[in-house]
């Protein structure tokens, strides 16, 4: 009977219940500081560009965090960097609520408001790029080979989820009480965190003993392939959210208004596939990383076929929604890969370098879209196939192959 994690350090459920948490909420934070500042922005008195250059800078400094937390899992242990990545964030969203409420009551002035916000959001970011190196880590110490994609899996669907809650919330008190928005989030970081100070135990350097497999040199740069792969399919992503609402608004007729609420819509039903390919659909998939890679970066790339032709909003939707189950075959395969390929002391530091390309193809999605929108739409589907075939040939390149190669990433099991 096989085991559902054949590790020697496999977790109790109460520790994966607390990385689960963990991770929904800090991707909960992200999203709704991402949906809610450019409007709250203007109620506080910034102006757009100051608005926009908050969440720029934030968005750099988490980028440049990555690889330092990385490498600090692999010295101060999974436990302690992921507890710094939950309780600074959650104190920092607990100034961020007090910040606006200051400034909304006119008790400061709108440039402290602003260099006060700007400080917060930078070390929030900063100290969020802590959480999925940790988590990485951690996971893949406690999975076997043969379950590390599918713990990769467990990763993005739970971020996805949290990505929706941090909208949720936005949504239903965001635009009339922005204040408490932050603060419940704030609260819900703090138990969070004690979660994974009660529940989770420290892994890193458990693989010692008769059974372990020897250290061997961190060589981090046979894994290029994949931290490109992760680079150009954030980037479609990105790139598709920019045009989704112009889209149908150009293409379609939709007005401003409702182009937008069909975009969410559409966008939203991408990501829910996304997550129950991640989450459910893969553990029922006994495939290699490589054919994981493959077969989603095809169904992607036929998706944007199905994008390209469509003649309705209908039509767009069920082509995202084929595409983002190309995207959840897609990055666990490759995030499964990374971690069997890198060796078991480098799992924070191959995490944290694929964070920030993770963060360089979030900036440069957007703007290609745009600019590839202002030549020809058809430019944009035309793009993405092309870039998912690059994908394609880059898992051929990179990812292991067959499962029965040796991997020095995971321990080995101990003999029965």
């Amino acid at each position: 009977m096989t085991r559902a994690f054949p590790s020697p350090f496999a977790p109790a459920r109460s520790a994966r219940a607390a990385l689960f948490i963990a991770l929904v909420l800090k991707a909960a934070g992200l999203s709704l500081f991402v949906v809610l500042m450019p409007p709250l922005g203007r109620q506080l008195g910034f102006t757009d560009i100051e608005t926009g250059l908050i969440m720029s800078l934030s968005a750099l400094a988490g980028i440049v965090a990555a690889p330092v937390w990385g490498f600090l899992t692999e010295r101060a242990g999974r436990k302690p960097v992921l507890l710094a990545g939950m309780l600074v964030p959650a104190a920092c969203l607990g100034l961020t609520a007090g910040l606006v409420e200051m400034r909304l009551s006119l008790a400061i002035s709108a440039g402290l408001a602003l260099a006060a916000v700007f400080a917060v959001r930078v070390l929030q970011a900063a100290f969020s790029g802590s959480v999925l190196p940790a988590a990485q880590a951690h996971m893949a110490d406690t999975t076997g080979r043969q379950q590390r994609v599918q713990g990769m899996g467990f990763l993005g669907s739970s971020f996805g989820l949290g990505a929706i809650l941090g909208g949720m919330v936005a949504w239903r008190i965001g635009g009339s009480a922005p204040a408490t928005s932050f603060a419940v989030l704030a609260g819900l970081a703090f138990a969070a965190g004690l979660a994974v100070w009660l529940c989770l135990p420290e892994t890193r350097g458990q693989e010692t003993g008769p059974g372990a497999v020897p250290a061997t040199p961190a060589n981090l740069a046979q894994l290029w392939p994949h931290f490109l792969i992760t680079l150009l399919a954030v980037a479609i992503y990105g790139t598709l959210q920019q045009v989704m609402a112009l889209r149908l608004q150009d293409y379609y007729g939709l007005s401003g208004e409702a182009s937008v609420s069909r975009a969410g819509f559409i966008l939203a039903a991408a990501a829910v596939c996304m997550i129950a390919v991640q989450g459910v659909v893969i553990r029922y998939l006994a495939w290699s990383p490589r054919a994981f890679l493959l077969r989603g970066a095809v169904l992607a790339a036929l998706a944007m076929a199905g994008f390209s032709a469509a003649t309705g909003p209908e039509m767009l939707l069920a082509s995202m929604m084929v595409f983002g189950a190309g995207l959840g075959l897609l990055f666990p395969g490759n995030l499964g890969a990374i971690s069997l390929k890198a060796p078991a002391q480098a799992q924070g530091k191959a995490a944290g370098i694929n964070a920030t390309f993770q963060g360089i193809g979030m900036a440069c999605g957007p703007l290609l879209g745009a600019v590839l929108n202002s030549v020809s739409f058809a430019a944009v589907p035309a793009l993405c196939i092309a870039l998912l075939l690059v994908v394609a040939g880059l898992a051929r390149i990179g990812a292991p192959h067959p499962d029965t190669a040796p991997l020095p990433a995971t321990p080995a099991e101990p003999n029965r």
